[in-house]
């Protein structure tokens, strides 16, 4: 087969999105496979780094000089250009790693990893709203098959948009890969004892209860700091203003967008990973925790019970009492600590990038020939 794929989601600075499709592409290209993968990035200012592009045995590259948000017009507006005029081949598959089809291809594949822009309209990005969601119905619809990143994401789809379209739904977990990576220290200075937030810093990662909640129990525990590891979002100013208002800036620190080696050390000298958000999709820094054997306080909502069971720490997910509570309670029960480092990385066992890269191509091979 003749595979196109839009790598661009990991250009520069990867969140989400970029950290799913690089650690996917990169665990296919270890798989012997005849196919031949397209694969496509482009910007006006940056250069795709050679040493990210997936070492597929047959690969043909493009690196465009044109804008991404132009780009983005042309496709996802006009359904145009196909992806395959820019190799001169015709394709016959497309794997876009978000919920908006690449124009070209014979065959359609798109990646849902949550519905959040619909079912939480007023958290979402401003971003999410202009391209996701009044195009993704007509997506969906002209999609072959829809993978999906948990069952969860895979009955809200089928609840929005029917379960005609839940059928052509394939569940597909995410793996864990911070592991592999050699670490490195950040730049800055590192506290003796802190609690680590990681994410994007916006309201639907529910930053308030944690810094609310982290207050709380700053008497008992002094010199217990908090990290807030991540890039600022849409309405970040309102975490910082509270940060001020409760006089926490000494005790919590805000990195902006990290490195993956240096998010690796944050991860294994942590207390525990505290993981407040409203909605996900999956949660992968959960099981990055969980594959280091780092304890995890998380907001109880219904996709972090489906994929990690029982071993993180559940906190009501607006109530920062109750959050205290685990707070303390994870910092004082020294074999609940043990029990919980234990738990993880029996759960991250059960997540492998290579089983998903498997998984994937299985789905390719099913739709494309």
């Amino acid at each position: 087969m003749n595979i196109g794929l839009d790598i661009r989601s990991f250009l520069s600075g990867e969140t989400g999105v970029g950290i799913y499709f690089k650690n996917l592409l990169n665990a296919m290209s270890k798989l012997e496979r005849d196919d031949v993968f397209y694969l496509l990035s482009s910007s006006f200012k940056e250069r795709f780094p050679s040493e990210l592009i997936p070492d597929f045995k047959n690969r043909k590259f493009k690196d465009l000089r044109i804008p991404v948000s132009v780009l983005n017009f042309l496709w996802f507006r006009f359904s145009f250009p196909p992806l395959g005029i820019f190799f001169g081949e015709k394709l016959d598959l497309i794997h876009s790693p978000n919920p908006l089809i690449i124009p070209g291809g014979k065959k359609k594949i798109i990646t849902i990893h949550d519905l959040s822009f619909i079912d939480t309209p007023k958290l979402a990005s401003s971003e999410a709203i202009k391209y996701f969601s009044g195009k993704i119905r007509k997506s969906i619809t002209k999609a072959d098959s829809i993978i999906a990143v948990s069952n969860f994401t895979r009955s809200r789809i089928g609840d929005i948009f029917g379960e005609k379209v839940a059928d052509k739904v394939k569940v597909i977990y995410h793996g864990s890969e911070i592991d592999e990576i050699i670490e490195e220290k950040p730049l800055f200075a590192i506290p003796k004892n802190y609690f680590l937030f990681v994410g994007t810093v916006e309201p639907r990662k529910n930053l308030s209860t944690l810094i609310k909640g982290f207050s709380l129990i700053k008497e008992k525990n002094v010199g217990m700091k908090l990290i807030l590891a991540g890039r600022e979002g849409a309405r970040s100013s309102e975490i910082l203003r509270l940060i001020s208002d409760l006089k926490l800036e000494k005790d919590i620190i805000t990195t902006g967008y990290i490195k993956r080696e240096e998010l690796k050390f944050l991860f294994k000298n942590a207390i525990a990973l505290v993981f407040p958000s409203h909605y996900e999709g999956f949660g992968l820094p959960v099981l990055e925790a969980a594959s280091l054997g780092i304890p995890s306080l998380v907001s109880d909502i219904e996709v972090f019970r489906e994929i990690f069971k029982d071993y993180p720490l559940y906190f009501e997910k607006d109530n920062d009492e109750s959050l205290a509570d685990k707070l303390n309670l994870i910092t004082s029960d020294r074999n609940l600590l043990n029990e919980k480092k234990r738990e993880g990385l029996e759960i991250a066992k059960k997540f492998s990038w290579e089983k998903c890269a498997k998984d994937t191509l299985s789905l390719y091979d099913k739709i494309g020939t």
